[in-house]
């Protein structure tokens, strides 16, 4: 009887060791199976080899695909761009025993890849209407096509909210088996919350893309004043790094103000447990800003931190189901300001321990149960 363990390849169009979503899927695979992975920068810990994508192998399809549209024989135009490529031509010839695609935009070449292999897909976003560039609605209907070609093919599907698991039951209905909530959690940290400093700490981790509310965040803090300091700890976003410039740019005429670079995932709880208040002011303005569980908040909870964040659903109905801070009705900068005079420095050490009693309930025990019973059902487990 033969040993050898399950080989499976994960592919996602991201910078795989500072995403804390493929970090922990490479870090489960890796415990039942040898895994391949391809994606941007550095492998994420646990992958057994990484095909590497360079800054010219975009994950975006090729204007003339898009236009085009669908190819012949129903041939996705995803599976032209220079990513999807690349993957394809480095990785020719191996076999699987699983695939994951994680992002609807890696859904084509998994497929392709997979040759009658199981397919896991995780939907982390649902693809939105709010891209620019004269070719993106006929790029998001790519995506949606694939979404609802791909997976009721495929034998498991997992998302990180229950609003995007919503959307999906809705667009994508009779899914067998059912969509799989795996949120972005992590382990419960062994913390106390800190007091309340003077001046008042303030903290966002993540990537600096634009429309991520970051630019609001800075302002906010101009309009607070003395009391209040922020934190931006930033990763390069995919432009090359041209939003970080421009928060440089800003943050330097306000000493509160300080960027940095941001933190391994892994150590984001205990880095976050230095501070007050963790910030979300994204705009609502896209289903995915609406339908993410952003996995900087619930970082944050393991943290003890007080939460603020604009009217963003998901981020909304997890502050307030849980007491954890405060929602600002809109997240133009004054109206962020003023929830957190608001909230004041009580209010705030309330927060704190309202987070220290969620961190349990928030912790990634059942989000492991749920990943785990998706291993079975891949017979990875």
């Amino acid at each position: 009887m033969s040993t050898a363990r399950p080989r499976v390849l994960l592919v996602a169009f991201t910078r795989h060791h500072d995403d804390a979503r493929v970090r922990r899927l490479v870090r489960a695979l890796a415990s039942a199976a040898d895994v391949t992975t391809a994606g941007y920068g550095p492998a994420a810990p646990g992958s057994h080899r990484h095909v590497t994508l360079g800054p010219s192998d975009s994950p975006h399809p090729p204007v003339a695909a898009v236009a085009t549209g669908w190819l012949a024989h129903g041939v996705s135009p995803l599976l032209r761009s220079a990513a999807s490529r690349a993957t394809a031509g480095a990785l020719a010839g191996d076999r699987w025993d699983a695939v994951v695609a994680v992002g609807a935009e890696t859904l084509p070449v998994a497929r392709h890849l997979a040759d009658g292999a199981a397919v896991w897909a995780d939907v982390r976003a649902w693809p939105d209407a709010g891209a620019h560039g004269p070719f993106a609605p006929l790029e998001r209907d790519a995506l949606l096509r694939v979404l609802r070609e791909d997976l009721p093919r495929s034998a498991a599907v997992t998302v990180s909210s229950e609003a995007l698991a919503d959307l999906v039951r809705r667009e994508v209905p009779g899914l067998q088996p059912d969509v799989a909530v795996v949120r972005d959690t992590w382990p419960r940290a062994e913390l106390t919350p800190t007091p309340v400093a003077d001046p008042v700490r303030l903290v966002r981790a993540g990537t600096a893309r634009a429309g991520a509310g970051l630019e609001t965040t800075i302002e906010a803090v101009r309009t607070l004043g003395d009391g209040w300091t922020l934190d931006l700890l930033l990763a390069p976003g995919p432009d090359g790094g041209a939003v970080l410039r421009r928060l440089h740019e800003r943050a330097d005429e306000l000493p509160q103000v300080r960027i940095s670079v941001a933190p391994d995932p892994d150590t984001l709880p205990r880095v976050l447990h230095g501070y007050d208040v963790a910030t979300w002011w994204v705009p609502p303005t896209t289903t995915q800003a609406c339908a993410a569980l952003p996995s900087f908040l619930l970082a944050a909870v393991q943290a003890r931190c007080a939460l603020a964040v604009g009217p963003a659903a998901q981020a909304e109905r997890l502050v307030r189901a849980y007491g954890l801070g405060v929602v600002a009705v809109d997240v133009f900068a004054a109206t962020c300001a003023a929830s957190l005079r608001r909230l004041g420095r009580d209010g705030i050490a309330a927060a704190k321990q309202r987070s220290a009693d969620a961190s349990q309930e928030l912790s990634a025990d059942a989000d492991d149960t749920r990943l785990a019973g998706v291993l079975d059902r891949l017979r990875l487990g």
